[in-house]
């Protein structure tokens, strides 16, 4: 495994963590986890959050009677994680792995990817691993939900510079790019705090809906579904979120 791909820094993770997880992001995850659970029709005994950041989403999950594996490869985060689980009175199993080593085959009924946790890699083939590795990982039956921003909605609605003022009077600027293949989307980040600058560039691989669904295809996925959200929604040029729920056979 590569020691200088940028999401192995955890001091990026630790500077702009009140930037990328608000709380309000995280009332948020009561909803999203509730429109998760309806999207995909059954309650899950055991889930997988691959890319689990500090707990978002898992911590919900296990509060609703799951038994859940979070996985990331952040200590930072983890560890954000395990407090937000002790605060909650649930338990989940924490895991520092990289999302291309393979779990335990066929230990989960529901493997979740959620809010862009997904395409990181420099080379795309890393990214058909995870997904070979999410399939394994399910019990037959299981189902998979893969939550990102589409190749669609970000190439309509692309700002060249994007200024938004926090809370606390920190002042964060975006400058995100799309290559000339449309194909990885890159975007710097600068967060003026005190009259000091941080900076970090985030990189991903950039999937159009149809690209998403024959990579789910190739892993051996079936009864493939495409959403604008996890409510449910059509998915169409301008939704925001582009969700595929795929099943193991």
């Amino acid at each position: 495994m590569a020691t200088s791909e940028w999401f192995e820094d955890e001091e990026i993770w630790r500077i702009f963590v009140d930037c990328m997880f608000t709380e309000e992001r995280f009332r948020a995850a009561e909803q999203e986890v509730d429109q998760l659970l309806s999207l995909v029709g059954f309650v899950p005994e055991r889930v997988l959050d691959l890319g689990c950041g500090p707990g978002r989403h898992a911590v919900p999950l296990a509060a609703r009677g799951a038994r859940v594996t979070g996985v990331d490869i952040s200590a930072f985060h983890l560890e954000m994680a395990s407090k937000r689980a002790s605060r909650a009175g649930v338990s989940v199993q924490w895991l520092r792995q990289d999302m291309r080593e393979v779990l335990e085959p066929e230990r989960f009924d529901l493997v979740v990817n959620l809010w862009s946790s997904f395409g990181y890699f420099d080379d795309p083939q890393d990214d058909r691993q995870v997904l070979g590795n999410c399939f394994q990982s399910l019990t037959p039956g299981g189902v998979m939900v893969l939550d990102v921003t589409g190749k669609e909605y970000v190439c309509r609605h692309i700002q060249p510079v994007h200024l938004t003022e926090l809370d606390d009077g920190k002042l964060l600027i975006e400058r995100p790019v799309v290559d000339r293949q449309m194909t990885r989307y890159s975007n710097q980040w600068i967060l003026i705090d005190q009259g000091r600058a941080h900076t970090a560039e985030w990189h991903h691989n950039l999937y159009s809906g149809q690209e998403l669904l024959d990579r789910m295809s190739d892993a051996g996925f079936q009864e493939l579904a495409l959403y604008g959200d996890l409510g449910g929604s059509d998915f169409d040029l301008d939704a925001e979120r582009l969700v595929v729920v795929g099943r193991k056979p």
